[in-house]
């Protein structure tokens, strides 16, 4: 045995005959494993170069760790503490490599449940999934593939989102008992040439499915069976499970960005008119997507978000915007988060003003500085001309140009346009029918619309220049017949120098091949300029749409009158004075505290829902004392 040493108390390195070494004048040859030291400097250090108890071979060099010994009195430690336990190696094959995966799989999943338990999120089955991985899966059929799993197991799985990457067939299923069954089918089923189908599984978070065609109009057909249209409620409560979608093999939940933007464009195209919208149980943690479904639908009133994952009462301020009398928040973790049933409805209240249903419980009605007005918007009026004379000038220019645009030559209009006249035609649907639309095909190729026509160069080739170019569209463009007794002009501007007037209306096509030609509507809005004894038009902009239900149950009923002017009754009303007299918020809350006899608090609050305009708040405050409306409260100093 050679040894090489120096001082005593210093380190010192001994060589066996076996050619084992030992450091500081202890011998490393022990009962323990042969990699001894601890879990967390092997996984730091990686194999074989662990720290504590090293011994390796002749010929290879170890690395010495001072701190992997202690000395006592007496020279050694023993550091196995009563014996030598095997180390956690994870990365290690063991013998029986099916075993251990499954061991691998099931860690993992214990794994994450311990994430979701941290951030105080549910632990459950239905939460976790499972990616199923056929290696060379592509070269064999679907049906195959699932058929053959299927059978081996005791109950019938649903696997979501069937695809391939690369070589591979790849699905998810939502149970992790079913993943965990399909994992001990691996290499026990033969594939078709021959070999043994392997079966990756393991622990995955929920598919991000993209959509195409197919699963949009699945998704359009699913909302529509949803859409209740005489109430015009749309409900969309627990979509993850809907039965049809997962019969069709779809997992269509609305907590995914995908689905939700693609549910938005549904409603904003086929239902923006929607009023009541129920979201309960669909495992919601966020209302961020949601907040896009305000501008799309913003006449929503009642909402039902009962039973979904919202743990703040901050993410009603993502759709404030909504006008909600009836809510629903039942359910969410929430509502555990403040003290009392006042504390939970003012913080509703703050975002939500008008509630009046909270949770199923009727709320006494909101006491606020606000004047009742009506939200049902007058009926429009007729047609509106400066005067007689400009009102003779319009009729007369539009009974022939439409004589000439309706009939089956419309070369004639050249006289109708200025030399350097532009046109632009712009055709969309129309937004506000809830019904299916008839086809814009034959007009969208020619559609200037700016929202969508983005390529400049297409804009310009689209916005036809010259009269010669303009008449030359106009007779590519479908026949039609006008009707005229749909007419309604609005003359925004006349002078000696311009004439400038919209007409709306509605229109069919003369020569459709279908028995019922479709109503179209349409706005065109004229820029004329004087010419001789009448004018022509220097800028034509038409817009074509679909007629709504009333526009089509009154379209063509009889051959009426060329437009007419309605009377205008009436002096609109003098707007109050917003003057101020450039007083502060503070004192403006004394001066009118001290005028109206209320307490500085009820004073701020009626001062600042009327925009601080001092005489507004003077004459709300007026007539509601008048009707006994204001609390007493309100006069306690």
């Amino acid at each position: 045995m050679c040894a090489y040493r120096q001082d005593p108390d210093k380190f010192t390195v001994t060589a066996g005959r076996d050619g084992s070494r030992s450091f500081g004048g202890h011998d490393d040859r022990y009962s323990g494993p042969r990699y001894g030291g601890g879990n967390k400097y092997k996984k730091k250090y990686g194999k074989g170069r662990g720290y504590g108890g090293y011994s390796r071979g002749r010929g290879m060099a170890g690395h010495p760790n001072p701190r992997s010994r202690f000395e006592d009195e007496d020279g050694d430690v023993n550091m196995d503490s009563g014996g030598s336990k095997p180390r956690f190696t994870p990365y290690s094959r063991g013998g029986g490599s099916s075993s251990s995966s499954r061991g691998r799989f099931n860690r993992a999943r214990d794994r994450d449940g311990n994430t979701l338990q941290r951030l105080g999120l549910p632990i459950s089955n239905e939460s976790r999934w499972t990616k199923v991985t056929v290696p060379h899966g592509k070269k064999c059929e679907k049906d195959f593939l699932l058929k053959t799993i299927n059978g081996q197991l005791s109950v019938p799985f649903e696997p979501i989102y069937f695809h391939h990457e690369g070589k591979n067939a790849v699905f998810y299923v939502k149970d992790p008992d079913v993943g965990s069954a399909i994992k001990k089918l691996s290499n026990r089923m033969t594939m078709p040439n021959g070999y043994k189908m392997v079966l990756h599984v393991a622990y995955s978070k929920p598919p991000i499915i993209p959509m195409d065609e197919a699963a949009i109009k699945k998704l359009q057909e699913r909302m529509s069976d949803r859409y209740d249209p005489t109430t015009r409620s749309l409900n969309l409560s627990s979509m993850y499970s809907d039965e049809v979608l997962r019969a069709a093999g779809m997992f269509l939940a609305l907590n995914r960005s995908n689905v939700m933007s693609n549910v938005i464009k549904v409603i904003k195209e086929n239902i923006p008119e929607l009023t009541s919208l129920n979201l309960n149980n669909n495992r919601l943690l966020s209302l961020t997507h949601v907040a896009d479904m305000v501008s799309a639908a913003p006449g929503i009133t009642s909402l039902d978000l009962g039973k979904n994952q919202l743990r703040s009462i901050e993410e009603l301020d993502k759709i404030s915007g909504w006008k909600l009398d009836h809510i629903q928040l039942d359910g969410n973790d929430l509502c555990d988060r403040f003290k009392d049933r006042n504390q939970y409805i003012s913080a509703v209240r703050k975002r939500f003003p008008k509630v009046i249903n909270l949770d199923g419980h009727v709320l006494p009605a909101p006491i606020t500085f606000e004047l009742e007005t009506s939200t049902v918007l007058p009926r429009t009026k007729e047609s509106y001309f400066v005067n007689e004379d400009i009102q003779n000038i319009v009729v007369k220019f539009l009974r022939e140009f439409y004589s000439i645009y309706d009939a089956d030559n419309r070369q004639p209009l050249l006289d109708a346009y200025h030399e350097q006249a532009l046109f632009s035609m712009t055709a969309s649907y129309n937004p506000a029918n809830d019904y299916k639309q008839a086809s814009l095909n034959d007009y969208i190729p020619e559609s200037r619309n700016l929202l969508k026509c983005r390529d400049q160069e297409r804009r310009d080739k689209l916005l036809r220049q010259g009269k010669l170019s303009v008449v030359s569209q106009l007779c590519l463009m479908a026949k039609t017949t006008h009707d005229p007794n749909s007419f309604i002009v609005d003359v925004s501007h006349a002078s000696n120098t311009h004439l400038i007037f919209a007409l709306s209306g509605v229109f069919k096509e003369s020569e459709s091949k279908s028995d019922k030609p479709p109503i179209r509507a349409f706005n065109r809005v004229f820029y004329t300029v004087p010419a001789g004894s009448g004018m022509v038009i220097t800028n034509d902009l038409l817009t074509i749409s679909n007629a709504t239900t009333e526009q089509m149950q009154n379209a063509f009923k009889s051959a009426g009158p060329t437009p007419s002017s309605s009377p205008v009754t009436g002096v609109p009303p003098e707007l109050p004075s917003t003057s101020s007299g450039g007083l502060d918020h503070q004192t403006l809350i004394q001066k009118f505290s001290l005028q109206s006899g209320m307490n500085l608090d009820w004073s701020g609050k009626c001062l600042e829902e009327n925009n601080w305009d001092y005489e507004k708040s003077a004459a709300v405050f007026t007539q509601l004392n008048s009707e006994g409306r204001i609390p007493a409260m309100a006069f306690v100093k």
